[in-house]
Order: C-alpha cells, then sequence, then structure tokens
C-alpha cells in the first residue's frame, strides 16, 4: 500500500486532524510573510516608486496565478478521490497531465504576455515614472512563467500526497531563498527590478525542482509518469478548482472597490487605515486557509473510499476545529488589537485613531471566515465546483459589492466597515443551507451518498 493511503486512509481525531493541516497552516503564515518581506525589500533598496510598480501590476499576476490555483486545488480533489478509490494508476495519470498542463499553460501565456506587455501596462495604467520598474520585473516573471505554476502546483500536492511537513520545508526554504537573493541582487549586485524579479523566479524554481524530485521517484506516494493526457481529470480539474479561480479574480476587483469606497468617504487616510486593517486580520485568514486546503484531501479520499462514517467523523471534526479557531481569532484580535496596530502606524498618527475606532467592527467577518472557505473547499472536495464556485463568488464578490456599494449609503461611515462581516454573514447563510441541503448528496451525514464523483 502506497505511502499516501495509509496517511489519507487512517482515522482522524481532531487531534490527528490538527497535526495533518497544522504544516499547512504554517505553509500558508510563511508565504504571507515572504510576500511582504517581499514588499518591503523592494521599497527599502528601490524606493516607493518601484513598490507602486510593483502594485499597479498586480491584478495581472492575480489572474495568471487564478488559473494555477484552479489546476492545483482542483487537481488534488481529482486525485485525492481517485487514491481513495484505490485507483492509484489513475492518481498518477492525474497528476502528470496536470504537470504538462500547467507548464504548456505557463509557456504559451508567457510569450503572450511578453509580445503584449507594452499595451497590458497601458491597460493597467502604469505611468511613465513606473513604467521602467513594472516592465523589468512582469518580463522576467513572464519568461518564467511555468515555473510559478509548477511551484504552485509541487506545494499544494505535497499535502494531497500526505507529506504536508514537507511542503512546510520546501515552503521556508523557497522563501527565505527569494528573501536573501533580495538583499544580494538589489543591494551588492545593483540588479534593481530585474534582481528582484529573478530572486522571485529562482524561489518558484526551488519549489519545483523540490516537487519534482520528490514526485518523479519510483517509490513516490504519488508518481509523475509518462503518459497520455488524462482529459478527464484535467477536465475535472477544471470542474472542481473553478471556485478557487474565481475567488481569486473576484478579490481583485472588490479590492479596487473597496480602496475607491474608502477614498471617497474617508481620503487617503481611510485608504491606509484599510490597509492596515486587513494585514492585521490577514495573519488569521492565512491560518483558516491552510486548514481548509489541507482538510480538502483528507475529505476527498473518504469520499472516493466511500468511507461515509469517516467522511462524516472528518467533517464534524472539522466543524468543532473551525468554532474554536474562529471564535479564538476574534478574540485575539481584539485583545491585541492597539499594539498590533501601532506596528503599522504611530499611535499619535490619525490613521491609527481611525482603524482602531472601527477595528472591533471590521474584525467581525473572522467568526464566520472560516466556515466559509470550508464550505468552497468541501464542494471542491466532493468534485461538485458549481457550488463550490457559488460560495466563493457570492463571498468575494456579490455580497461584498452589494455591501460596500449599499452599506455606506445606508447608514454612513460605519457601513465601510461593516461591509466584509456582512458579507460574510450572508454567505455563512448559503453556505449552511448548501451543506444542510446536500448532505444525503454526499454522503457526509454518514449514510452512503446518492452521487459519486470520479473526477
Amino acid at each position: 500500500m502506497r505511502a499516501t493511503n495509509t496517511i489519507l486512509g487512517q482515522h482522524f481525531s481532531i487531534a490527528g486532524q490538527l497535526r495533518f493541516t497544522f504544516p499547512r497552516m504554517l505553509m500558508s503564515l510563511f508565504i504571507m510573510s515572504y510576500m511582504v518581506a517581499d514588499g518591503v525589500l523592494i521599497s527599502r533598496y528601490m524606493g516607493t516608486v518601484a513598490l507602486a510598480s510593483l502594485n499597479m501590476i498586480f491584478p495581472l499576476a492575480i489572474f495568471l496565478g487564478a488559473v494555477g490555483i484552479m489546476l492545483s486545488a482542483g487537481g488534488g480533489s481529482v486525485v485525492s478521490r481517485r487514491l481513495g478509490a484505490g485507483d492509484s494508476h489513475g492518481a498518477d495519470r492525474a497528476l502528470s497531465s496536470l504537470v504538462y498542463a500547467e507548464f504548456v499553460f505557463g509557456l504559451v501565456v508567457g510569450i503572450i504576455g511578453i509580445l503584449l506587455l507594452d499595451p497590458l501596462l497601458g491597460f493597467l495604467h502604469v505611468n511613465e515614472e513606473q513604467y521602467a520598474f513594472a516592465y523589468d520585473y512582469q518580463f522576467v516573471w513572464l519568461l518564467f512563467m511555468p515555473f510559478f505554476l509548477l511551484s504552485v502546483l509541487s506545494q499544494t500536492f505535497f499535502t494531497v500526497a500526505g507529506f504536508p511537513k514537507l511542503g512546510l520545508a520546501v515552503s521556508i526554504a523557497s522563501g527565505l531563498t527569494n528573501v536573501v537573493l533580495d538583499i544580494v541582487f538589489m543591494g551588492p549586485l545593483g540588479w534593481g527590478m530585474w534582481g528582484a524579479a529573478l530572486a522571485t523566479v529562482i524561489s518558484w524554481i526551488v519549489a519545483a525542482a523540490a516537487g519534482a524530485l520528490f514526485f518523479c521517484r519510483k517509490n513516490a506516494p504519488i508518481r509523475i509518469i509518462v503518459t497520455a493526457p488524462d482529459w478527464a481529470a484535467l477536465k475535472g480539474a477544471c470542474r472542481s478548482g473553478f471556485s478557487e479561480m474565481v475567488g481569486s479574480l473576484s478579490s481583485s476587483v472588490t479590492l479596487y472597490l473597496f480602496n475607491a469606497a474608502f477614498m471617497l468617504w474617508l481620503g487617503v487616510d481611510g485608504v491606509a487605515a484599510l490597509t492596515i486593517a486587513s494585514y492585521s486580520t490577514y495573519v488569521f485568514n492565512s491560518i483558516f486557509y491552510g486548514f481548509c486546503e489541507a482538510t480538502g484531501p483528507i475529505l476527498g479520499y473518504k469520499y472516493g473510499e466511500q468511507n461515509w462514517k469517516e467522511l462524516a467523523h472528518v467533517f464534524k471534526n472539522s466543524l468543532v476545529i473551525m468554532t474554536v479557531f474562529s471564535l479564538g481569532a476574534y478574540g485575539l484580535s481584539i485583545i491585541f488589537a492597539k499594539p498590533v496596530l501601532a506596528f503599522f502606524t504611530p499611535e499619535t498618527s490619525p490613521v491609527f485613531d481611525l482603524v482602531l475606532a472601527n477595528f472591533g467592527l471590521f474584525a467581525l467577518s473572522l467568526l464566520l471566515l472560516c466556515p466559509n472557505m470550508f464550505a468552497a473547499y468541501l464542494f471542491t472536495a466532493m468534485g461538485d465546483g458549481k457550488r463550490a464556485a457559488l460560495v466563493s463568488f457570492c463571498r468575494t464578490f456579490l455580497f461584498t459589492v452589494l455591501a460596500i456599494e449599499c452599506l455606506p449609503n445606508l447608514i454612513g461611515e460605519i457601513g465601510l466597515w461593516l461591509a466584509v462581516p456582512v458579507a460574510e454573514a450572508l454567505t455563512f447563510i448559503l453556505s449552511v443551507v448548501l451543506i444542510a441541503a446536500n448532505r444525503r448528496r454526499y454522503g457526509y451525514d454518514g449514510q452512503p451518498a446518492l452521487v459519486i464523483n470520479k473526477d
């Protein structure tokens, strides 16, 4: 029996599930911290104009990354269900097809992106002062696009294979590579934005190479093999992971709308306050994301195995864990609000007073964020991309846009800070209804499922 079957096929107590998901939660935290450090170092060595240019091209990165995340998350769902059903060769074919697809997609999109880079930067409203910084960074980024997608895939599949600790180690190595090379390339070598981009690219190569070395071994839990494309697996990956792409794409639109609304009502200080509030809660967002992503393969495996008792057990475990996480996150965010917010801006600044006065309202979203994320991952694990995408679309776009556009006009400035909690509350209602209505369909109530999705 393969190691993956032994690990994902075991009985998971609450403590066991936490042990399995903990490395993925730490991985999310490390990725978040490295992203922040990357921006800080660019600002330190290249100035605020360089940092602003990076932010201007961020929507393009979100768009391209969304497709990779879709294939990774959806592919993980397909592979975990096949493993649960005992189809190890099918799991190998699915993983291999995903690797081929990510590489080819990255190559094609990278070439097209380089050819269209000038009009793309114009579309993103990059001004003359930012142009050279943005062009240099994005050119290198697009040139090595396949490695970005393969790094995302490898870090996801370490968890799917049942080795989240190894994924964590690779994530740490990749992130440290980025930070150290940022300092070397932009500092002593003086390579500017080319150096910053190259440091990021090399960190992708580290993660992708680690994945290749691990999954190409003969005794790997899931293997990369030479095979014809598994179109059923690719179709299933797109269907199951569609919600992840929807969430990523929607976030770029809603971020723009939030910035515009806060600028209109509160000016520059308001946008700064929103940014600080978001960063202050992002640590919990990362933990929730890591837990849900790591729990997905367990649910998919139990579902593919048709072990309804264990599927229901993991589902109930998750409800308990999420309740504790949510209450703990909100409590800690309130207790430590003042020192955390002061880390981003001096206590004597008007921005600090503004964000401190309203942070308690903004942080209410933490009470419902994890269950809403889990709902999307639950349906992804079952191979139900439509319901997963519905939850993600409503949470990250529909309800959020309605809240930020309507609440301030109805109740004034307080509506700005309540927009995210209200959107999460509406999504929670939708999630509860969908989960309750489909418990018999997918068997997480402990009885045999009415529908079995193989891909």
